[in-house]
């Protein structure tokens, strides 16, 4: 049995599209790098970041559908909330020094509310029958939604 786990942080790096082969074909995958954050609140109901608990971890979307919406909201500096199954990744370098890091192959990335400042939502449209339905690119100008991208593996 693996570990899931809630991760808070920053975005270290922009997210990068990649193919990879799997035993059911070429699929695409989104790739990120999360630096964790732990706060701890001051007396004065600030919180203060606890630098000796940070570490960068490596961070894998797997499913297809929302590695566009990743794409195009994710953003370096942003603050996520990732969740998914954790595992440490060791390696050797080129010295022969054992390595090793902390990677989530991610079920679910949203955007962190802490630094939000305005939510545009795109606009709904109405179908023939009188029932709205999501608009989408082909529905020509819409207003692109800011906010939590949540997904199932």
């Amino acid at each position: 049995m693996g570990i899931y786990a809630e991760l808070v942080g920053n975005v270290l790096t922009s997210p990068t599209m990649k193919q990879v082969n799997t035993p059911n074909g070429p699929k695409r995958i989104v790739e990120l790098r999360v630096m964790s954050a732990t706060y701890r609140r001051l007396d004065d109901g600030t919180l203060e970041q606890k630098d000796d608990k940070k570490f960068p971890v490596d961070v894998t979307i797997w499913n297809e559908p929302h590695t566009e919406r990743v794409m195009q909201h994710i953003k370096t500096g942003a603050s996520v909330v990732v969740k998914g199954d954790l595992y440490v990744n060791p390696w050797v370098t080129r010295e022969n020094d054992p390595q090793s890091g902390v990677h989530i192959d991610a079920d679910s990335i949203a955007l962190n509310l802490v630094r939000i400042e305005q939510v545009v939502f795109r606009a709904r449209r109405v179908n023939e029958s009188g029932g709205t339905v999501e608009g989408t690119e082909r529905d020509g100008p819409v207003n692109e939604s800011v906010g939590a991208t949540e997904f199932d593996r």
